[in-house]
């Protein structure tokens, strides 16, 4: 790596974020480290204490901006870092709930360009970008494991149960479905062929957020009641026009907390054999009591088909599906943190 003037060693800001009202230690926060021209520099993630650290590849003036899901957004003044320094903020965080804008269903049933414009639906997407981002980073982190149950089923036409597996093991977390690069979903589709019969592949976090995916995809605002609590969806579908195989579907937030809650997705521009309504998948997310995210059960459903040579066509022979469920969640050095009912 090449050297700046006046710079021995990294710029870094070691700090802490407290609530300003407790003074208590605000855990699973990104920091973001933002140059002058607006550009991130450098991100991270508070610890159970509070504490953070950013690195900076130059010195320059910079301003730390605070991301926490459900609460609204914080930045610094400007810092200074000169070469090698080491600055070390104690920031006093007044979190202050995100309220999404009133809006109407009704008024909302159009699918509309990018998630961003639009008052609710921007207020709602920048919260689910926040989850998703959270749920990433500890997946890479890799500081909890889990123990998690898997199911396999195979399915017939009808959806009755003709076999199924169980495995039971412990691992850290990652996304639970295989996917591609965004690019690349977007040009061959989400199903693709294999000398083995068609891969579905699903969504990831990456695949969400991306340029690419926004692009191919317009976005309208929902609503249903889940036993007790009121859920804002941000449905997705393919732009009109799109005729390779695709994905659409809503991810479900929490209309109290803001806190995403639920991915839930079908496959759209299938073959005529392959019933739309019923191939697809879920993925529910939680957090821990420290705050940090998860996958806490997955499902994923995939149609067989059965090729009649003597007739030129195919039918569907019936589903594979496969499902996780997480029961309990272990620090890194197998201390338990939390355990779950199973269902």
């Amino acid at each position: 790596m090449a050297a700046f003037p006046g710079s021995l060693a990294a710029q870094l800001v070691r700090g802490e974020i407290v609530d300003a009202l407790n003074r208590r230690p605000v855990p699973a926060a990104f920091v973001l480290l933002m140059d002058s021209a607006g550009v991130e520099a450098a991100r991270t993630m508070t610890d159970p204490t509070g504490r953070f650290t950013l690195r900076a590849e130059r010195p320059g003036t910079f301003t730390l901006r605070t991301l926490v899901v459900g609460y609204q957004r914080w930045e610094s003044d400007p810092i200074v870092l000169a070469g090698g320094q080491t600055v070390e903020p104690r920031i006093e965080l007044m979190l202050v709930r995100v309220e999404l804008p009133a809006f109407t269903v009704e008024g909302e049933r159009t699918c509309r360009g990018r998630p961003d414009e639009g008052a609710a639906a921007a207020t709602l997407w920048e919260e689910i970008q926040k989850a998703l981002a959270a749920t990433e980073w500890e997946q890479d982190a890799r500081r909890y494991r889990f123990w998690t149950v898997t199911v396999e089923r195979t399915l017939d036409r009808y959806a009755g149960l003709m076999s199924q597996g169980e495995q039971v093991g412990t691992g850290f977390a990652s996304w639970p479905f295989g996917t591609l690069p965004p690019e690349r979903l977007m040009t061959l589709g989400f199903v693709q062929d294999a000398p083995g019969g068609p891969i579905y592949y699903g969504p990831d976090a990456r695949v969400l957020v991306s340029e690419e995916f926004l692009a191919e995809h317009c976005f309208r605002l929902e609503k249903r009641r889940d036993a007790d609590t009121v859920l804002v969806g941000l449905g997705f579908e393919p732009v009109a026009g799109r005729r390779i195989p695709d994905i659409k579907g809503v991810l479900w937030v929490d209309s109290a907390t803001v806190a995403l809650r639920r991915l839930e997705y079908h496959y759209a521009n299938l073959p005529r054999w392959a019933p739309e309504p019923q191939v697809g998948g879920t993925v529910e997310f939680a957090q821990l009591p420290g705050g940090a995210w998860f996958i806490r059960r997955w499902r994923l459903r995939a149609p067989i088909p059965e090729v009649r040579p003597l007739r030129g066509d195919t039918v569907l022979f019936g589903y594979r599906e496969r499902a996780g469920d997480v029961v309990e969640v272990l620090t890194g050095s197998g201390e338990s943190v939390i355990r779950f009912e199973r269902r």
